[in-house]
């Protein structure tokens, strides 16, 4: 591609150099303080980072487990990509494109020009809208399956609009373009459809799947999630809202699904209930009293 003076798309989304840092010998991972995920590796300058809230750390000298010195960072990231790619390619114009690069307005301005004149383009979801190049000859999206790894009922829906997206966006020139998945798992029933261009089998098993399990667009989904310092209390509260919303649901209209744990995020504890069904805003009708009052409280419609 580079030698027909066309441009190259890398598209990962995942920014930062490494996924995690661990240490082997304790098998410790180092998470965020405030929230129930493993922090980043990110370099110039090396720090950690919290991908929720963007929380910065500095990176220790030891493992506050078993005071090891021996970390490993693993997994990748858009900077070990640019990384790589800039001593492979020593005379190329590389340019990587994500929310580390491109901070501001400005930095945004400065990185369309950067855009023109780049011979490889690295970039997150950020490069899939608004922009658009001339003389792409090849993109690629490295490991597919970290866009299938969402607790969402729709994560195959939006990994599949996404990466359509994406190979669409420069693939709709009057020029060809290679288009290259990097994958584990080519097996994949959302891999094998996109590769097949294959939209409309793919449309009739999601909305099989869907109606088996009560998703919508055949049933409502509700979600109501609490929030609380004390992650106990966070949990006894959705418990008791369900107990309270059962009792309305005389003839077992509703489906309830609730979390026997919280989840940590922002220094909160996080319980959720998802309530699947017929017209669920009848439901919370009996409770609208509640909800307004609880600023806790959130009622989230999918």
């Amino acid at each position: 591609t580079l030698e027909r003076w066309e441009k190259i798309l890398l598209y990962l989304n995942k920014r930062g150099a490494y996924s995690s840092m661990i240490r082997k010998d304790c098998e410790y991972l180092f998470g965020c303080p405030n929230c129930d995920i493993s922090l980043s590796v990110h370099n110039n300058p090396k720090h950690l980072m919290c991908h929720l809230f963007t929380h910065k750390y500095h990176i220790p000298d030891k493992c506050p487990k078993c005071r090891g010195t021996r970390l490993s960072s693993i997994g990748i990231g858009t900077q070990q990509i640019e990384e790589i790619l800039k001593n492979y390619f020593t005379d190329k114009n590389i340019f990587r494109f994500d929310s580390d690069s491109v901070r501001n307005i400005s930095s945004k301005k400065q990185a369309l020009s950067q855009l023109e004149t780049a011979d490889i383009i690295i970039g997150t979801k950020m490069i899939t809208t608004g922009f658009d190049f001339e003389k792409i000859g090849c993109i690629g999206i490295m490991l597919v399956e970290g866009e299938l790894g969402y607790q969402s009922f729709n994560a195959e829906e939006k990994a599949y609009s996404n990466l359509k997206q994406i190979i669409g966006r420069w693939n709709r020139k009057s020029q060809e373009t290679t288009i290259i998945l990097q994958t584990f798992i080519p097996k994949n029933p959302v891999i094998q459809r996109l590769t097949e261009n294959n939209f409309r089998d793919f449309f009739l098993e999601t909305l099989a799947e869907r109606k088996e399990f009560w998703y919508p667009p055949y049933n409502d989904m509700v979600t109501l999630e609490y929030r609380h310092k004390d992650s106990q209390k966070a949990v006894a509260y959705t418990k008791k809202l369900e107990s309270l919303l059962k009792s309305f649901d005389a003839n077992t209209k509703y489906h309830f699904l609730r979390g026997s744990s919280a989840f940590k995020k922002n220094n909160l504890y996080h319980s959720v209930l998802i309530i699947k069904g017929e017209n669920v805003r009848d439901l919370l009708k009996e409770i609208e009293s509640t909800i307004l009052r609880e600023s806790s409280l959130s009622v989230i419609f999918q």
